[in-house]
């Protein structure tokens, strides 16, 4: 018979971490599941930039992570299964959720300014400042190669920015700020998810800058004045909690590896709603520079995979030498 001692630690990671598989039909799975996320990433940005019309941009995001913790809750019950909101890393939970309100706010602000293809691109800066703060705070090696591609990344940046030429949107300011904040958030997830549930970070998720910005709501407060204004500040949260709840469910079919040139599919997505809903037309600078930067993640993703391919060959050589 199992002691609890003996299995908590084998049964947490299987329980976090699914074996990755290679199964082609698993694989297609995961590519369908991850479409259907970052396509509801780009209707989360559309509602968010509608609500942000009607009301304070805080008051927008309050929306946006109180309605997705009352549908997680639903969902999950904690109340009935209190496992889920067990947690063994309270502090960089909050911590990670706290940095989820402030770049959801300064995105929604800038959102209010900004054609939702501009914030996108600027977003794509966001693999720069996750190396950078992986090698500072996780201790990892980067190599010339990625270093290169991170350099045209930015300037990928420049070239939608235009700084000095007039065209510069103090917006753009916020958003790269965003992303710069947000790249803590990717190491906090990177670190937590070895230990956490799924199912207790994308609670706390919610729920942490749901309770941290109601008592501030009754001094902001704006009354959407009709159903087409109450829609899409409800449906910030919705399309929040389901395409969080794609993306997890697609890394548990098919690796990051594989998944990740796809979110660059959001692009995509973000040119048709915007030009659907908003009338955009992105200029020729945003498209070129967000060629670059996508050009530039598509090597860093292609590196990462010859590099993976490389230390499995030379292990299985080795593990073959030592039989």
């Amino acid at each position: 018979m199992k002691t609890s001692s003996s299995v908590t630690h084998e049964e947490k990671q299987t329980r976090i971490q699914p074996p990755a598989t290679t199964r082609m039909d698993d694989k297609a799975k995961g590519a369908i599941l991850m479409l259907i996320a970052v396509s509801l990433f780009a209707c989360l940005d559309s509602t968010a930039k509608l609500g942000s019309q009607a009301v304070p941009s805080i008051q927008t995001v309050w929306f946006r992570f109180t309605v997705h913790f009352i549908l997680v809750a639903i969902v999950m019950n904690p109340w009935r299964r209190p496992d889920a909101w067990r947690t063994s890393a309270p502090r960089l939970q909050a911590a990670r959720a706290a940095i989820q309100i402030v770049c959801t706010g300064l995105n929604f602000l800038a959102l209010s300014y900004l054609q939702i293809a501009q914030t996108l691109s600027i977003q794509f800066m966001g693999p720069i400042f996750v190396t950078i703060l992986s090698v500072i705070f996780l201790g990892e090696v980067v190599g010339r190669y990625r270093w290169t591609a991170i350099f045209i990344s930015f300037v990928g940046v420049l070239i939608i920015t235009r700084p000095g030429v007039g065209t510069l949107e103090p917006a753009f300011g916020l958003i790269i700020l965003s992303v710069l904040i947000g790249a803590g958030y990717s190491i906090l997830t990177r670190r937590l998810s070895a230990t956490e549930s799924s199912g207790s970070m994308l609670l706390i998720m919610a729920a942490f800058p749901a309770v941290i910005l109601t008592p501030l709501m009754p001094f902001v407060w704006v009354w959407p004045k009709s159903f087409a204004e109450w829609l899409p500040l409800i449906g910030t949260g919705v399309f929040g909690a389901i395409s969080h709840y794609f993306y997890i469910e697609a890394h548990r079919h098919a690796q990051s590896s594989f998944l990740a040139p796809l979110q660059y599919f959001q692009f995509l997505a973000v040119l048709i709603l915007g030009f659907a809903v908003f009338g955009d037309i992105p200029t020729i600078w945003t498209l070129v520079g967000s060629l670059v930067l996508i050009g530039s993640g598509l090597f860093i993703w292609y590196r990462e995979r010859t590099i993976a391919r490389a230390e499995r060959a030379r292990e299985a050589a080795t593990n073959a030498g030592s039989a």
